[in-house]
């Protein structure tokens, strides 16, 4: 439980700066978490603390302006700030910057508590999960109809409905079922040592989400610190099928947003790919920078993972239509998974 990127995201459950046509599922969401330890009975480590993006450049506060008149529609309470207003969240904050869009009602959890708090809750409520069973091969399909999956073993599981989540595995999984264009991201983040240890000064340091420039962080409940270099021309694994049929569809968000291509890819199925640590240098660089007074930090562990991504960068969660009766896909969540599961996940189950 918590396998692959399902416990290995940055941690952010944000509306600031979502796509129109997620975000009131977005909100929906925002609003299950306020209550989802009480609802599930364990720790998601929630922290309603809200979500800071930093701009130091006009470009970048422009987008966030832009954006800013959706917000408005849609009743959140993000507010842009100058740098008086981001400095007053973040007294020990140096450097020049334009501002930030700053989102009280966001807020962050903790990816893997999360899983297994969702897991552990279905079980008590009669789910069964088969872990670590033979790979799954493909769908059995009868008659235009999805009845289960095939493993690897050859045993069949059957099914009234089947649905396929897995993540930056599922086109694999739908197979000549279904083509869906997907692409999978590599993306590495750390974890600090507790800031207290690392120093007294570290004493009171907010728990607000913060995305910057080359440094993405988040206080956790334990006291420790989520690290990422923001996903900077985030590392694609470059697959020969899915890469060269489905490239050309992302070369709009890719000449937007630069990616960095891994001619040699890091995909098994029987480990996470291996982390970044040039990343991870990156983010701690420049966090330093950002708060020049504050103790050095030290990472405890890193990781990465594969985010599933999809042309647009938004979810597909659908039956019908193309698909074969029988079947439902929730996938696509290109790195904004996280945040938008309890809404997802109930959307997913009324399909």
């Amino acid at each position: 439980v918590g396998a692959s990127q399902s416990s290995k995201s940055w941690g952010f459950c944000r509306q600031q700066g979502r796509d129109l046509r997620e975000l009131e599922l977005m909100q929906e969401a925002m609003r299950r978490w306020r209550g989802i330890e009480e609802e599930l009975g364990f720790s998601v480590g929630w922290q309603n603390a809200g979500n800071l993006a930093l701009c130091d450049t006009e470009k970048r506060y422009n987008q966030f302006k832009t954006w800013m008149p959706m917000a408005a529609k849609y009743g959140l309470d993000t507010e842009m700030l100058d740098e008086k207003g981001v400095k007053e969240l973040f007294p020990s904050l140096a450097g020049k910057w334009l501002g930030g869009v700053w989102t009280a009602s966001d807020g962050t959890a903790d990816p893997l508590s999360a899983t297994k708090a969702f897991a552990r809750a279905a079980e008590l409520r009669g789910a069964n999960f088969r872990l670590f069973a033979p790979q799954v091969k493909e769908l059995v399909v009868e008659d235009g109809f999805v009845t289960g999956i095939r493993l690897a073993d050859g045993s069949v599981m059957s099914a009234g409905t089947t649905v396929v989540a897995a993540g930056a595995w599922t086109s694999e999984v739908l197979g000549n079922v279904f083509t869906l264009p997907q692409l999978r991201v590599r993306a590495t983040a750390a974890q600090t040592e507790r800031l207290t240890d690392l120093g007294e000064d570290f004493a009171g340091f907010p728990a607000i989400g913060v995305w910057a420039p080359r440094c993405s962080f988040r206080k956790r409940v334990d006291g420790t610190m989520t690290i990422a270099d923001g996903g900077y021309a985030e590392e694609h694994d470059f697959e020969v099928y899915a890469s060269t049929r489905f490239g050309w569809k992302y070369l709009p968000g890719y000449l937007k947003n630069p990616i960095t291509v891994n001619i040699v890819h890091d995909i098994t199925h029987r480990r996470d790919p291996n982390p970044n640590p040039k990343r991870i240098d990156q983010a701690v660089s420049t966090f330093e920078k950002m708060f020049p007074t504050m103790p050095q930090l030290r990472i405890k562990e890193t990781w990465a993972g594969h985010i599933d991504m999809t042309p647009d960068m938004v979810p597909v969660i659908d039956c019908a239509g193309g698909l074969p009766k029988g079947l439902v896909v929730s996938t696509g969540y290109s790195g904004h998974g996280l945040g938008i599961a309890p809404a997802a996940g109930r959307l997913t189950a009324d399909l």
